[in-house]
């Protein structure tokens, strides 16, 4: 399987134009992650996120994109050289994290509509990234701009305060489990703009407003191709996917 992965690599770097020295390196940043057994088992069904691409497929091109935003950045001049590239990859590898398939899963639809999975599932990824590479989360520095990066990838929608009231995650046993220094972290992140139960601001950080252009353009330019692959993002429901299944 880890040939296989490789292959979607290489595979998206040619579509999106990533070449030569460039693609050797930006694999030796994400190589450890797409190797984790999590990461193997969303590179295939039943985790489809936008249409018929798996989680897996879509975080790797929101690394490729993120990459080659940033080194574009760099290249205009010094004045960009404080954009940490490895911590703004990290976010990109670790954003979509979230614990079970989204599209046509009935779980979901006994969940109070603060709670559903495109309000959630930011805290549902940091939880899981935290809990399965915790060594890129080792400094606090990095760790600040990794987690609000992951929290707010998807400005402007908003992201489900961590307020009092139930959460109702689908990993809320890793979240209980987590450092308290995390889940402060985490809390604070999502406060910060919080109007009722959500947080309507961007990441504090250019590494994560980076990142989060980089997943608009995926998604936007990419992913979605489709009637149902649109109206899924509002009803959870993706017909398309239910007759192919």
């Amino acid at each position: 399987m880890k040939k296989e992965i490789y292959e979607k690599y290489k595979f998206f770097c040619k579509q999106y134009k990533l070449t030569g020295y460039n693609v050797k390196k930006l694999w030796n940043i994400i190589r450890p992650i797409c190797y984790h057994k999590e990461f193997i088992k969303r590179t295939k069904a039943p985790y489809w996120h936008h249409d018929c691409k798996t989680i897996g497929e879509h975080i790797l091109c929101d690394a490729i994109v993120t990459y080659k935003l940033i080194t574009k950045l760099k290249k205009r001049g010094k004045k960009f050289d404080f954009i940490n590239l490895n911590v703004a990859i990290y976010i990109a590898m670790f954003h979509d994290l979230y614990e079970e398939p989204w599209q046509n899963n009935l779980k979901s639809k006994d969940k109070k509509f603060k709670n559903k999975h495109g309000f959630i599932h930011p805290i549902e990824a940091v939880t899981n990234a935290i809990t399965w590479f915790p060594e890129f989360f080792s400094d606090r520095h990095n760790a600040l701009i990794i987690i609000d990066g992951i929290i707010h990838h998807m400005y402007p929608l908003p992201v489900r305060a961590i307020d009092d009231t139930d959460l109702e995650l689908n990993n809320q046993d890793r979240y209980d489990l987590l450092d308290e220094k995390y889940k402060k972290i985490m809390k604070a992140s999502t406060l910060i703009g919080k109007v009722g139960h959500y947080s309507l601001r961007r990441s504090f950080y250019i590494e994560g407003r980076i990142m989060s252009r980089a997943d608009k353009i995926v998604a936007m330019r990419k992913d979605l191709h489709s009637l149902n692959g649109y109206l899924a993002l509002i009803t959870g429901n993706n017909n398309k996917l239910k007759k192919e299944d």
